[in-house]
């Protein structure tokens, strides 16, 4: 069987979407999933979307990394499902979705998309594991999925590959984290690379992640929001309300092709 796609794309984060509202997929096609996120064998992404339809939303949204498992939420992934739904006229420019069965916004705006995220949790400036002189240690946070914040003058230098390795599958996280190595260029301005969880390797940009960093970054550096997040695939714009309610995640996202592949 032929199943249409589209491959799209935010701020660099890459994903395959398949239309889902008649039911193609269970969710549970986990070989498949990781098979057609394979680089250089298939399409390639860092992970695939499910768009559903959905009883008290626009609609559902359900995000499958690049490994085939289930992840909460991809704030990246949020804001292409968001950009797809604009663009096959299921919504118009501001729309409703749930993923996990909690409600979310998204504001489509030309090339850019915004999506809000519920408050975060368990806000930790201080976890004490991260000994290396060259680094220092931000603290953790859950937005969505879990994240470690590490700062370091200079990340281009970073060995991503062992350092976000290390962390990730650190003792001290049962499930595993995903891991941010932030610097601060300025007093709004942060530049972040990040090892994923799931994807297990660094991608261009990370949406929780950026909010993470952004956060974390306020709360130990006094950083200024709104708060501009430079990645490998571009700029994210964070901000949030004085409660921490709601945190708002803009940048860009599109459609890179459509096309059909065999399952």
């Amino acid at each position: 069987m032929k199943m249409k796609f589209a491959k799209m794309s935010a701020t660099g984060n890459d994903f395959i979407l398949f239309d889902n509202r008649d039911n193609l997929f269970r969710g549970d096609e986990q070989p498949y999933f990781r098979d057609i996120c394979r680089r250089r064998f298939s399409i390639g992404a860092d992970g695939v979307i499910l768009f559903e339809r959905s009883d008290s939303a626009d609609f559902n949204y359900r995000h499958f990394n690049s490994d085939g498992l289930p992840a909460k939420i991809c704030g990246n992934g949020a804001r292409a499902v968001c950009r797809y739904a604009c663009m096959k006229k299921v919504t118009g420019t501001k729309m409703t979705f749930k993923a996990e069965g909690i409600l979310y916004h998204g504001w489509c705006s030309e090339d850019e998309v915004t999506i809000d995220h519920p408050a975060p949790m368990d806000i930790r400036t201080q976890v004490g594991i991260v000994k290396e002189k060259t680094f220092e240690e931000g603290g953790s946070v859950v937005i969505g999925v879990p994240h470690l914040v590490i700062f370091s003058e200079n990340i281009q230098k970073i060995d991503i590959s062992k350092w976000g390795a290390k962390y990730r599958f650190h003792p001290f996280f049962k499930d595993g984290i995903n891991v941010n190595f932030v610097q601060v260029v300025d007093p709004k301005t942060l530049k972040v690379r990040t090892y994923e969880r799931g994807v297990e390797g660094e991608t261009f940009a990370c949406g929780t992640g950026s909010m993470a960093s952004a956060l974390i970054s306020y709360l130990s550096k006094g950083i200024k929001i709104p708060v501009t997040v430079e990645t490998r695939g571009g700029i994210l714009t964070i901000k949030w309300d004085k409660e921490f309610s709601r945190l708002y995640l803009r940048g860009q996202a599109g459609l890179v092709f459509e096309g059909q592949i065999e399952r």
